[in-house]
């Protein structure tokens, strides 16, 4: 019986479905399906009853569970305390983030990779629904999502810590009067084609609610999430789109820049803000990238 065995069956036994198990210890879904078997072979009785939907735990496996994790958790003390003595931290930590909401967020974790080469890093992307979903399943221990603010991103299992925010800019081809107005309100764009974010993001309901504050409903021509995409996209002159200052900041391509004013009748001006999101059990690694990444602030990049 040996230790990543029993990770294997604990992991399946936590999410009790194979495939959110086998992403979670990023492993195939096959090398994971055969850990457990053997394991049960080795004991000799079923500890998981499979079915479509997903897997049940048998009597054997409601007993073994309780003293495979307390074996794997002092498998990990044992290890953390004989790194500590070598002056050494290992483990892995799995980062999801949303598309574009953090363009320095390579940067940051490559910084942290120099600093504690034993982590290992994983990176999934996803909407900002995807990736709270999962810090919640424990799939993943930190993400980098954007929201109307950091409190709305809280729930149960996750904790959510404000990283900072932005101000949003109008890009337009080269050339484009916007960028000689050097300032616009977003209903001086309410007649242009479009450029927002996917559906799902936090840039583009941070948008489209301002939109209607403004008194209007944006029908987007185009919804990328991708800087660069936007940025090739808005330089041909296919629309005019609202994205964080961050975005603007590349040398290439050209675009027209103009800031983003508060509402002609008054009130603040919209704003990207950004979150780190960890789940509630986070430790060791990932608390380790979580310190570093707090300390790289809101990670815009450029």
């Amino acid at each position: 019986m040996e230790l990543r065995q029993l990770g294997y069956f604990a992991a399946v036994a936590r999410h009790r479905h194979f495939t959110r198990a086998a992403d979670a210890l990023h492993v195939t879904q096959s090398a994971l399906s055969q850990g457990v078997r053997k394991l049960e072979d080795e004991l000799g009785v079923a500890l998981l009853r499979r079915d479509g939907r997903g897997v049940e735990l048998t009597a054997a496996g409601e007993e073994l569970l309780p003293r495979a994790e307390a074996m794997l958790g002092e498998a990990a003390a044992a290890r953390a305390e004989m790194d500590a003595h070598a002056g050494l931290v290992r483990g892995i930590v799995r980062v999801a983030a949303t598309a574009g909401d953090a363009t320095g967020l390579p940067a940051a974790l490559a910084a942290f990779h120099r600093e504690r080469p034993g982590i290992r890093i994983g990176l999934r992307q996803g909407t900002t629904a995807q990736v709270l979903e999962l810090v919640r399943t424990g799939a993943v221990d930190l993400a980098i999502a954007s929201s109307g603010d950091a409190d709305g991103l809280d729930g149960a299992g996750v904790r959510a810590t404000a990283l900072g925010d932005e101000p949003l800019v109008a890009i337009a081809a080269p050339g484009d009067p916007l960028g000689s107005a050097g300032e616009v309100t977003l209903w001086d764009l309410r007649e242009r084609p479009l450029i927002l974010a996917e559906p799902g993001s936090g840039l583009r309901a941070t948008v489209l609610a301002a939109c209607v504050a403004a008194g209007f409903s944006p029908v987007p021509l185009f919804e990328v999430g991708d800087p660069v995409t936007v940025r090739y996209l808005a330089h041909a002159g296919l629309g005019v789109s609202v994205v964080p200052a961050s975005w603007a900041r590349a040398p290439t391509p050209a675009v027209a820049v103009a800031r983003i004013a508060g509402p002609a009748g008054g009130g603040a001006a919209p704003r990207h803000r950004v979150a780190l999101l960890r789940a509630a059990g986070a430790a060791g690694a990932a608390e380790l990238l979580f310190a570093h990444l707090v300390g790289a602030g809101g990670l815009s990049g450029g």
